[in-house]
């Protein structure tokens, strides 16, 4: 039967498991090696470079991942870890929940899912679950297992769908390329995105703004977030943020210097989030109050 632990934030408990009761491990063997066939199904593999979307069917790969985390260790040896803190501050450190096994060839298969504070379930407040006809009260913090995995890793080779979920769990950076010339140009050229010149963006394109505008190509942000609520969000986090109508659509209009170009551009990476517990807004990279000093 397969164990469950935790990938955390916490460099002191990076990795911890959970104590599970017989049903419960029974369970989740069972869900997740269901995930395991879906995710499998996916037909044509495709090498990670940092700007090919795959398309139904195709999953991206890197070849010898360095498991800096050494999950396949975990795997192996799981009574060698600490326990999950159940305190909602603990859960907050969570950034994936992963599983595995020995394979019939002798490798360890890691099974990842990406973890966010939206699948805790909380003791602040009242949580209530259906059973046997009446709501009951959930004793104790909780959290929900997800219904599809975000990666695999096994020997090295790690498979995923989406290089957004996937960098939430590992760090992909010496994976992927910085923007080229063309690419900012692709960038200024997107149908959602007007600068004051291609230009001047390219003045401005020094190697960080390189990397942020290629992570921004690959994440398909800007295609699939409208723009009403790219601005909802922009104005909680007070970024500069403006549009105009640019023939029958809104676009987003690039700060021609550099200080909020850059602003811009970490906001669209989604470099920002707001703390459940303080509500309080963040930067992703330090763990800043937004608003302060670059």
């Amino acid at each position: 039967m397969l164990n469950l632990f935790a990938l955390t934030n916490n460099p002191a408990k990076r990795i911890v498991r959970f104590s599970l009761s017989n049903p419960v491990q029974i369970d989740l063997t069972r869900y997740i090696k269901e995930q395991e066939v879906a995710f499998d199904e996916a037909g044509q593999e495709i090498e990670f470079d940092g700007k090919y979307k795959p398309d139904q069917g195709e999953v991206l790969y890197i070849d010898n991942y360095d498991d800096i985390d050494d999950l396949q260790a975990a795997v192996e040896n799981p009574l060698a870890l600490d326990e999950v803190e159940p305190t909602e501050e603990f859960f907050n450190e969570i950034k994936a929940l992963f599983t595995g096994y020995v394979t019939p060839g002798g490798h360890i298969r890691v099974l990842l899912q990406n973890f966010d504070r939206r699948k805790i379930i909380s003791t602040n407040g009242l949580s209530i679950f259906h059973s046997a006809n009446v709501y009951r009260k959930i004793e104790g913090i909780g959290l929900t297992v997800d219904y599809k995995l975000t990666a695999t890793l096994e020997e090295g080779l790690l498979k995923f769908f989406s290089f957004h979920a996937a960098r939430q769990i590992f760090d992909l950076s010496e994976y992927y390329k910085v923007a080229t010339d063309d690419d900012v140009r692709d960038f200024a050229a997107s149908a959602i995105i007007q600068a004051v010149s291609t230009e001047r963006l390219l003045e401005l394109s020094d190697s960080w703004v390189r990397r942020k505008i290629s992570l921004i190509q690959q994440s398909g942000i800007l295609q699939n977030v409208p723009i009403n609520e790219m601005r909802a969000v922009a104005i909680e986090f007070n970024i500069p943020f403006n549009t105009v109508v640019f023939g029958a659509a809104e676009v987003i209009t690039v700060p021609d210097n550099k200080s909020d170009l850059k602003k811009l551009l970490r906001f669209l990476d989604e470099d920002y989030y707001k703390s459940p517990l303080s509500k309080t807004n963040f930067i992703t990279n330090s763990k800043r109050i937004a608003g302060d000093r670059d």
